[in-house]
């Protein structure tokens, strides 16, 4: 990589009134003596940077060390700006632990702490997505998730059945419904027989559970609040897709902002493998033609044979036999599909709609992926916003079945647009896990600006903390939008400003399993 060019002074964002800084820090001070905490001066300086961000509506980034309070410091301007602007701010993490600490510890304390000051105590709530939730209707007799591999092993399922009983009984004493509060866990193979994704879902006003919906009840309380705490996979697909996830809300606080890009790619990725093919035709059992159930099999065990003979890694060629097996499960599943919209009816009883929307949304998985993977090969290598490779099992990963993969080789410009440009954001992350460099066209990049209590370095002094830049959100494009990329060259995230912002992905949203939430 080329060194980076010296950085050359940005205008920094306007400072916020006297007034409103010196409030800034009464705010922190009582919120911080609520937590039992000792007041820290880089905390205070990036409470204060929050705060002129979001009245100006200028972008920040902010690195800030172990030991600062990142936390209580965007947490305090964001429940003033709430209130007396009577909006939301969505807050993301992205782990479980991070949510779970804003939820349990530090907004119950900061709310009865700020609420003299503020008139009320901030309202907050967290919201997953629908696949972290239990479904009453499929916990009650909806169609059982196919198990896969574990089919073929009397130990797995006898293990999957007694987690579902655990299941079972947890849900005769939950309020919530949430996944993560179900200690110790399960498994993802028993939580999917108690859970439905976003298009296996009935609807509210179709599921005879709709009114109790764990999902829903999550919904209307984060459309209730003044923060809204959630994940980067759910914040992602809230990007991706063109309906609205949150509440109307004007400013978006990214913490953990390092996972931000591995979070998003992966929402927007695919993935194809004969295994899933034939879970889709299984699904599809006699609900439809026959004729069509077996061609989209036939096109599962023609893909299998292929990929047998396909080498692991990175494709940057399609083979025309390969493709050939492709056309055939997107065509297969896409046929499938036509068939259950044709024979849908509306008056099916809730467990056999169910098992129509399983399976109508397992054959439009096969039928998108298969499409994507297609068009991943059709512009010139160095166009493709789309990379494809080939995922083998190792030799202990035996149950695994050979997947091939899709996803975006870059999410910078579908973050500018999506996420950055129409309301502010505040990114945050500890030093060591976030840097800057300079952005490709050499005209635009994020000045370190320190903001200390002594001489130390900003990544070595806890009460410090570093802020990259500001960057207007609204007027000209020579204020871009800052978005997070990965360095070929280095396993870390990065900050950087793209020089060119493609238009929204367009890609299907999908949760990993893997992932905190979405």
């Amino acid at each position: 990589m080329p060194p980076v060019p010296p950085v050359p002074p940005v205008p920094s964002a306007s400072p916020v009134p006297p007034e409103h800084a010196a409030d800034i820090a009464r705010l922190l001070a009582m919120a911080v003596a609520g937590i039992g905490g000792a007041e820290r001066p880089g905390q205070v300086a990036m409470a204060r940077a929050v705060q002129t961000a979001i009245e100006t509506g200028e972008h920040l980034a902010v690195q800030a060390g172990t030991g600062t309070g990142k936390s209580l410091a965007y947490l305090v301007p964001a429940a003033v700006h709430a209130i007396s602007e009577d909006a939301t701010v969505v807050v993301s993490t992205a782990t479980i632990a991070l949510q779970r600490q804003l939820i349990d510890r530090d907004l119950p304390r900061l709310a009865a702490a700020i609420a003299p000051a503020l008139g009320r105590e901030p309202v907050f709530a967290i919201l997953k997505g629908r696949r972290n939730y239990l479904c009453l209707q499929r916990l009650r007799g909806g169609p059982a998730d196919d198990q896969d591999e574990a089919l073929f092993d009397p130990g797995a399922v006898s293990a999957i059945g007694r987690q579902v009983q655990r299941l079972h009984e947890w849900a005769a004493t939950t309020k919530t419904g949430d996944r993560d509060e179900l200690v110790p866990g399960v498994g993802e193979p028993a939580w999917r027989q108690v859970s439905v994704s976003a298009r296996e879902c009935l609807g509210a006003q179709r599921c005879p559970f709709g009114t109790r919906c764990f999902a829903e009840l999550a919904r209307d309380d984060a459309g209730r609040a003044d923060i809204v705490v959630t994940n980067h996979a759910l914040l992602a697909i809230d990007a991706l897709e063109d309906f609205d996830i949150f509440p109307e809300h004007d400013v978006v606080i990214v913490d953990e902002a390092h996972d931000l890009v591995d979070r998003v790619t992966s929402v927007a990725s695919d993935e194809l493998s004969a295994a899933a093919v034939e879970v889709a035709a299984r699904r599809c059992g006699r609900m439809i033609e026959e004729k069509a159930v077996a061609r989209l099999r036939d096109a599962g065990l023609g893909l299998e044979r292929m990929l047998a003979d396909v080498p692991e890694g990175r494709m940057d060629m399609l083979d025309e036999a390969l493709a050939s097996a492709l056309e055939s499960v997107r065509d297969a599943a896409a046929g499938c599909a036509a068939e259950f919209r044709t024979s849908a009816q509306n008056d099916e009883e809730p467990d056999r709609l169910a098992a129509r929307r399983a399976a109508l949304a397992a054959v439009g998985d096969a039928a998108d992926a298969a499409e994507r993977i297609l068009g991943a090969f059709g512009p010139a290598i160095a166009d493709r916003p789309d990379v494809v490779w080939l995922d083998r099992p190792s030799a202990e990963e035996s149950g695994r079945p050979s997947t091939l993969r899709v996803a975006p080789l870059r999410v910078g410009g579908l973050l500018a647009s999506r996420l950055f440009r129409p309301r502010t954001a505040g990114l945050t992350s500890a030093p060591a896990r976030a840097t800057t460099r300079a952005s490709r066209d050499g005209n635009t990049r994020w000045p370190g600006r320190e903001l200390t209590s002594g001489p130390r370095s900003t990544t070595r002094a806890a009460e410090s903390c570093t802020l990259p830049g500001t960057f207007r959100r609204r007027g000209a494009t020579a204020s871009p939008t800052p978005t997070w990329t990965r360095s070929p060259s280095s396993s870390r995230q990065r900050a950087a400003v793209p020089s060119g912002c493609s238009p929204r992905c367009g890609r299907r949203a999908r949760r990993p399993a893997s992932c905190a939430g979405g």
